[in-house]
């Protein structure tokens, strides 16, 4: 049995061992994009008007939500009994009423502090959406987190899970070296990084998740619906007001494939916040460092001379020569307390020469509304407009921002176009109820299929070939007493026209989630 088996049996089996009166989460570890806390501070800026910094640019160390929990305690009255800031605040702090301490926790004489806590959750998806509709992921792990002053910190999350799918998903191993003899259930690293500061800097070396951009359903320029990043990250405040990000990505080092991005984000007092972002895709491990100079456009690097040597891969010299660059801008706007809307435009493979390309764009707007109703009671509503033209994402040359298969970008890719409002009534902080409508078309094109010189004038704008429409309702229940415990239920009703673009095939289903989320 390998070493990371050993470790989360041991970890498992230590739930009979009191924990350590330390309790402190580490400040400077970062809370995952996919956390339900970002949902939670979002309500929260909408009721009381006022927002996190930079919380487009996640993800965030618990740190600065903390501060924002604690500023705005302060500040609003009423806001501790919020049951979207108790369920943020027993997240980030242990000693809140529902918090969790880790199942070990250790600290040294200057500063060094260790952290383990384990984890198990049960998905089960009945879904059209999926492919094939059933999709299920069961997982039991631990992540281990530590210091070595009161700034760095590092992150090992590890679990054993069965296959299952999505970008977030555990790859299909087979049986072979797995935990159970003859049963899919294998190791896989969920995230596992270092960040330490340098001067003014943050540095993170290793695999993780980024989410750029306000969207509620997905971003479009840079997202977490793709697997975790192998990445160099450096991350820097100016003025109290600015935060630029960047990183440069390893997609494959057998091609020698790379994402990389830079990202401006201004934070206009406490109700307006504006980000510009850029990505680039390209080839060749000697051009990674180019991406790492600050503030130098991605575009820059294509036209600069080159020395002519080509792969033997690569005869043309498209894959060194070329790169896609990607332009977004985003916004969000509390309005006063109680609305918030935002929105981002996404422009792919921008020119400013007289060269014909189709308009490769993207656009999304959304609205949140959220009112106390009495005592702990809150309702809210949210919707959702997106737009996705297609060809976006893709180039001739094949520089598309995508990763396994599954898209850097909006999670839906290109040739798209989607709306959903949702309702909630938030009973405390343990129950919530979600009533929420989706209507989606979904043109053919996909990842890959772009638009070549040879294709002429063509209207991006237009679904291509057969459009499969979905109407969508559903019912969620949410029930989280405290961290250590969430459990999800949701059914609706999926009515499909043109299923998997074949014109005709209409079809109804019954989609069913259940999720079961226990950790330390």
């Amino acid at each position: 049995m390998n070493r990371l088996q050993t470790s989360v049996i041991v970890s498992v089996a230590l739930f009979c061992v009191p924990a350590a009166a330390l309790a402190t989460y580490l400040p400077q570890e970062r809370i995952p994009t996919d956390s339900p806390v970002y949902r939670d501070l979002e309500r929260l800026a909408t009721s009381y008007g006022v927002q996190p910094k930079f919380l487009s640019s996640s993800p965030l160390r618990r740190a600065e939500a903390l501060e924002f929990l604690r500023g705005l305690a302060e500040a609003r009255a009423g806001a501790k009994t919020d049951p979207a800031f108790q369920r943020a605040v027993r997240f980030l702090d242990p000693g809140a009423r529902g918090g969790m301490k880790p199942l070990i926790s250790a600290a040294g004489e200057d500063d060094e502090r260790l952290e383990v806590s384990p984890y198990a959750s049960m998905l089960y998806e009945d879904d059209p959406r999926n492919n094939p509709d059933v999709n299920r992921d069961y997982r039991v792990g631990v992540a281990v987190t530590g210091a070595l002053d009161t700034s760095s910190v590092f992150v090992a999350n590890f679990y054993e899970g069965t296959a299952s799918q999505g970008g977030r998903g555990t790859p299909d191993f087979g049986d072979f070296n797995s935990l159970i003899e003859g049963v899919n259930f294998n190791s896989y690293v969920n995230e596992a990084y270092v960040e330490f500061p340098i001067s003014k800097m943050r540095l993170l070396f290793g695999h993780t998740w980024l989410r750029w951009g306000p969207g509620e359903s997905g971003t479009l320029a840079l997202s977490d619906a793709a697997p975790a990043l192998d990445m160099l990250r450096a991350e820097a405040e100016m003025f109290r007001k600015l935060r630029y990000t960047q990183f440069v990505s390893l997609l494959d080092p057998g091609p020698e494939t790379y994402l990389a991005g830079h990202r401006l984000e201004w934070a206009g007092g406490d109700r307006v916040t504006v980000g510009i972002t850029e990505l680039a895709r390209f080839d060749g491990t000697s051009q990674a460092p180019l991406y790492l100079m600050p503030f130098v456009p991605y575009s820059f690097w294509e036209k600069r001379p080159k020395s002519g040597q080509l792969s033997p891969a690569d005869s043309m010299g498209d894959l060194l020569r070329k790169n896609n660059v990607l332009l977004a801008a985003d916004a969000t706007w509390l309005v006063r307390p109680g609305w918030r809307v935002h929105g981002e435009f996404l422009m792919d493979d921008y020119s400013f020469s007289s060269d014909y390309k189709p308009d490769m764009i993207g656009y999304q707007a959304g609205a949140d509304w959220r009112h106390e109703v009495g005592g702990v009671v809150v309702v809210g509503a949210a919707a959702e407009y997106s737009r996705i033209h297609n060809y976006v994402y893709s180039v001739w040359h094949h520089h598309d921002f995508a990763f396994n298969g599954f898209p850097t970008g909006y999670v839906l890719g290109p040739d798209v176009q989607a709306f959903s409002g949702e309702a909630a009534l938030e009973w405390g902080s343990d129950w919530e109820v979600r009533l929420r409508g989706e209507w989606r078309r979904k043109g053919e094109g996909q990842l890959g299929d772009a638009w070549e010189k040879a294709d002429g004038k063509v209207d991006a704008s237009a679904f291509q070939g057969v459009v499969e429409r979905e109407a969508r309702f559903g019912g969620t229940v949410i029930y989280s007493p405290a961290r250590w415990l969430k459990a999800t239920a949701n059914v609706g009703t999926s009515d499909l026209k043109n299923r998997d673009h074949v014109a005709g095939f209409a079809d109804s289903e019954t989609p069913i989630t259940v999720n079961v989320q226990l950790s330390w």
